[in-house]
């Protein structure tokens, strides 16, 4: 009886030791990579972080700034495929889509029609914010806008190919570019303000791209969206002071 009293109260102290342990960290969590761009010469250092969620694969994303009044002031950062064209599927032969060049209006339709319409007022070469898509949750290293007390910075999210009951492949008949994409790209914003004295600024969405490509409208009704919704966690801003 007595020995098995002892090994009871040594089960019983094992198990909360086991549950004293701090847990350990999610796969979602855990950095991948960590990316560096420079989009504004004698910009501020700050780092963005994406936390990839559970439709995390290879998702095209581009980041960039506008000042309160919607002018757009530069990209932070962009998916390799998006800014050079060259697509991981961008050409089918022979019954298999390959690596190759083609325009994808409907991938990240907002970022795209900003960035045509601003080239001649923001110079910026490709190299200053592209990079490969990191296959999980990253960080980048990077700077923004000097001089400026407040701004917002967008992220736009894409996956090609991602369907659902009210996004199927038949809701556009004939559109090819829709035909590629499925759900359209989901958009967040994050008003960053150094008067508040916060370090962290958090990104929420506020609405979807234009299905096919079409313009650079934000449509705000995100409810029909499922998937897309869960490519990324959560994402933020975080200036070093």
């Amino acid at each position: 009886m007595k020995i098995y009293t002892i090994l009871v109260s040594v089960i019983l102290g094992l198990l909360v030791l086991q549950g004293c342990k701090p847990t350990q960290q999610s796969q979602s969590e855990t950095i991948t990579q960590e990316l560096t761009t420079s989009p504004f010469s004698n910009g501020v250092p700050a780092q963005v972080v994406v936390i990839g969620g559970q439709e995390y694969k290879y998702p095209i994303i581009a980041i960039w700034v506008e000042d309160l009044s919607g002018n757009f002031l530069g990209t932070v950062y962009a998916s390799q495929s998006i800014s050079t064209g060259i697509f991981r599927y961008g050409v089918y032969d022979k019954g298999k889509w390959l690596p190759g060049e083609r325009n994808r209006p409907a991938a990240l339709p907002r970022w795209k029609n900003l960035t045509a319409s601003n080239a001649p007022r923001v110079n910026q070469g490709v190299d200053a914010f592209s990079g490969a898509t990191p296959s999980g949750s990253f960080t980048i290293k990077t700077t923004l806008p000097a001089g400026i007390d407040e701004f917002k910075v967008y992220m736009e999210v894409n996956k090609p190919w991602d369907f659902n009951n009210y996004w199927h492949n038949n809701r556009f008949p004939g559109d090819e570019e829709y035909a590629t994409s499925g759900q359209p790209a989901i958009i967040y914003e994050a008003l960053v303000s150094r008067k508040t004295g916060d370090s962290l600024f958090y990104f929420k969405p506020i609405g979807h791209s234009n299905p096919s490509g079409a313009n650079g409208e934000i449509i705000p009704d995100i409810a029909t969206f499922t998937s897309a919704l869960k490519i990324v966690e959560r994402a933020w801003i975080e200036l070093y002071k």
